[in-house]
């Protein structure tokens, strides 16, 4: 069973955002935990780095997190 068609163009989105320095792993894993995620911080790590995979619910959740940490920084702007 593989993954999505479009699962690797969400990962290399979401590590592109993070090299951004958008924000820190701990800030990442606390929101997407926050939000319900199930993965350890250390998998994100992986993830962000494109060294793992993430289950698509779980990478569909880190999306959802980085987007409310956009809005977030945004309205704090």
């Amino acid at each position: 069973m593989g993954l999505p068609e479009w699962a690797s163009a969400q990962r290399r989105i979401a590590a592109k955002w993070y090299l951004e320095g958008n924000t820190g792993l701990a800030g990442v894993w606390t929101y997407f935990f926050g939000l319900g995620g199930d993965v350890d911080e250390v998998a994100i790590d992986a993830y962000l780095h494109e060294l793992g995979e993430l289950p698509p619910s779980q990478m569909n959740l880190l999306a959802l997190a980085m987007q409310e940490l956009d809005t977030d920084r945004m309205a704090d702007s």
